[in-house]
């Protein structure tokens, strides 16, 4: 916990404080102006709450974070193996579809050449 207490965390909770402080501030001005018959400043009135509320959330998830404290997530589903290609049957009754199916399964192997590069 002393590692809080450091100058830049204790920079970082005044900050916050203060962000929190003007969120309210702007919350009850919009209000008062809202009151006096503004009507665009109800929404505001609404959404300066919600930004001290995320400024609050956000130094708390720097602090967890540095805290070590993540928690584990968990375990999805087992991750996807890349598939293999497999060389299709080739038929000799067409020769010009059996060359074209070597491309294909040549593509398939290199994935990161052409068409144009096939020499089969």
């Amino acid at each position: 916990m002393r590692r809080f207490f450091t100058p830049r965390w204790v920079l970082g909770h005044v900050l916050a404080l203060v962000g929190v402080a003007v969120c309210v501030v702007a919350c009850l001005w919009q209000y008062q102006r809202a009151t006096a018959g503004n009507m665009l400043s109800w929404a505001y009135t609404v959404q300066w709450p919600l930004f001290a509320i995320f400024v609050v959330f956000l130094w708390a998830r720097a602090i967890r974070d540095t805290r070590g404290t993540v928690t584990p997530r968990k375990p999805g589903p087992p991750p996807l193996r890349p598939m293999v290609p497999r060389p299709a049957p080739v038929t000799e009754d067409d020769p010009e579809l059996a060359q074209y199916n070597r491309m294909l399964a040549w593509l398939a192997a290199n994935p990161d050449r052409r068409p144009s590069d096939f020499r089969g």
